[in-house]
């Protein structure tokens, strides 16, 4: 009887010499690219891509984060005011300052806030709905105008 030998062992004593030990060629790989070893370690399957461009890298799982950014203290005061500036004529421009007011206080500071998206859309509304209003005003004042100077010209 044959001694039976380790299949992972450095030297092997009886491996046949064949490396394909069914007899089939090879199939070349068709699109030119090297045929990769299937008995290659497959790659860990959370491994975190390296960082690009000068970026840190991801947080890996377990990890704590790091602080949350914080909040401005006005952020969601100008999305209201600008969101009431849509049925208040009043609020519109006074969210446009304070989102204005805001984004030069971030500028200036270089901090990042989680609700700057609050202030950008509040600011905005408040823009809009200001030049909306200033237009209506406008309007409204050149129609008073014409009505005034018609009344005037029939009496």
């Amino acid at each position: 009887m044959l001694p039976m030998s380790n299949p992972y062992d450095e030297n092997p004593q009886s491996q046949p010499s064949d490396p394909n030990p069914y007899g089939q060629q090879p199939t070349p790989n068709p699109y030119g690219q090297p045929t990769p070893n299937p008995y290659d370690q497959p790659p860990a399957p959370y491994e975190q891509p390296p960082a690009q461009y000068g970026g840190s890298s991801p947080v890996a799982y377990g990890q704590p984060y790091g602080a949350a950014p914080q909040e401005h203290p006005q952020g969601t005061l100008i999305l209201v005011f600008g969101i009431i500036g849509i049925f208040s004529g009043i609020f519109a421009p006074i969210a446009w300052y304070l989102g204005n007011k805001a984004r030069r206080e971030i500028a200036a500071s270089g901090a990042s806030y989680a609700n700057e998206s609050q202030i950008n859309t509040g600011r905005m509304l408040g823009k809009v709905f200001t030049i909306i209003y200033i237009v209506f005003i406008v309007l409204t004042i050149i129609f008073t105008i014409i009505l005034v100077a018609i009344g005037a010209s029939q009496s």
